[in-house]
């Protein structure tokens, strides 16, 4: 988030616009795709900006896509600070590393926050925290979860889209949008969109929130800047799913975790299965905070008699050597 009158973070622009606008090949050799075809400024759209840079989309086009973040409050103070890269095929195969470094400014203070996604499983980690969380997904999700916590353009849902300007600079097209909430007309945002015109691939992208008072005047709340870069080679800066899932035959601090979910077809009464579950198999470090993420909903049991429910807010317990959880989905399956 950032003050547009403070100087400081006003060089910081400065610096993306010229290491995104600019200067668009000084990051390295990244692939340009012929069969894009580019983006005319008069075509340039926030619909238009969102398909072309949807993050399945641009794995299409590119091996690693990787974003770097800055944030900022209303007075222009530093609040946070992170990269996020992704890389990978479709599915499980997706893979996700970020790190975010907050200051005493955020609203959590001075802490670090690690994320890693692969195979179906997310792990992440505050510094402050005293163990790891492991969300666990069912088949087929992992890869939609994933892609919703990637930086990307806004999406306004019902929200109102105005176009306040395009222009050109330096060779890179800018398209500046702002979205009011129809249920609140003392909030908005707008999002400055710098683009590259032979692929329509954002090079950076500036969020400003505003509040709006009764007397007409208006307060910034905080901007976010955003910085594409494409083809780096993947970096794990905390490879934190090797700290949280153990692969070794070791004992020492590990919790053998056993989860049920309904066998396909068990719904409809076929002998599937373990007795109607489909039975799955991890060793987690002991004491990580594991919890199971399903779309439709779901509830999560101790014992197989379902009469055991586990209190999802507290998660499954893993301090111990064993632990077993069933897994049942708000709607069935299948």
């Amino acid at each position: 988030m950032k003050n547009w009158k403070k100087a400081s973070v006003g060089a910081l622009c400065a610096a993306l616009l010229l290491a995104g606008c600019g200067e668009r090949g000084a990051g390295g050799d990244t692939a340009q795709p012929e069969e894009t075809g580019g983006v005319k400024l008069e075509e340039l759209s926030p619909d238009a900006l969102r398909a072309m840079n949807d993050p399945r989309t641009l794995l299409e086009r590119h091996g690693t896509v990787t974003v770097e973040l800055r944030g900022s409050d209303g007075e222009g103070n530093e609040t946070y600070t992170a990269r996020v890269q992704y890389s990978g095929g479709a599915g499980s195969d997706l893979l996700m590393n970020s790190h975010y470094r907050y200051t005493e400014n955020s609203g959590v203070g001075e802490d670090e926050l690690w994320g890693d996604g692969n195979g179906g499983l997310y792990a992440s980690r505050m510094a402050s925290d005293s163990r790891a969380f492991l969300n666990i997904y069912p088949a087929g999700e992992y890869e939609r979860y994933i892609l919703e916590m990637l930086p990307q353009c806004p999406a306004p849902g019902e929200n109102e889209e105005t176009i306040d300007e395009r222009s050109e600079q330096d060779g890179a097209l800018l398209l500046t949008v702002t979205t009011h909430y129809p249920d609140s007309d003392d909030y908005y945002y707008t999002t400055r969109y710098c683009v590259d015109p032979a692929t329509g691939e954002l090079l950076t992208m500036t969020v400003t929130d505003y509040s709006k008072f009764d007397d007409g005047t208006v307060s910034e709340l905080g901007t976010t800047l955003y910085a594409w870069s494409y083809d780096e080679p993947y970096k794990d800066e905390r490879r934190l799913l090797n700290e949280v899932i153990f692969a070794t035959d070791s004992t020492e601090d590990v919790c053998e975790l056993t989860y049920f979910y309904p066998a396909p077809g068990a719904e409809k009464g076929w002998d599937v299965g373990e007795d109607g579950w489909s039975v799955s198999q991890c060793r987690v470090a002991r004491g990580t905070y594991v919890t199971f993420c399903c779309s439709t909903g779901c509830t999560l049991y101790a014992d197989k008699g379902l009469t055991q429910p586990i209190d999802d807010t507290q998660g499954v317990d893993t301090s111990g050597g064993n632990a077993a959880v069933y897994i049942v989905p708000d709607t069935p399956q299948g």
